[in-house]
């Protein structure tokens, strides 16, 4: 997953990057950094995302395959 599958989970979730990160228990800096390719999603985040959003890999990985194709509108 890489920031643009980070952000496809937050935009579904309706939460601004402030709450995401507080969700995930993170800063939202590092949500921003994420989400813009400065930082990787760490092994840790995707389980943290996971456990907060109910969410497995394999659906992260087709959001990132939906945005790629452009059948997912963010």
């Amino acid at each position: 997953m890489d920031g643009t599958g980070l952000r496809g989970v937050r935009v579904m979730a309706g939460m601004t990057q402030l709450q995401f990160a507080e969700a995930l228990g993170v800063s939202q800096s590092c949500v921003s950094d994420v989400e813009n390719g400065r930082r990787n999603v760490s092994r840790d985040m995707r389980i943290k995302i996971a456990q907060v959003f109910g969410t497995g890999d394999e659906v992260l990985t087709a959001i990132q395959r939906a945005k790629e194709s452009d059948k997912l509108a963010l």
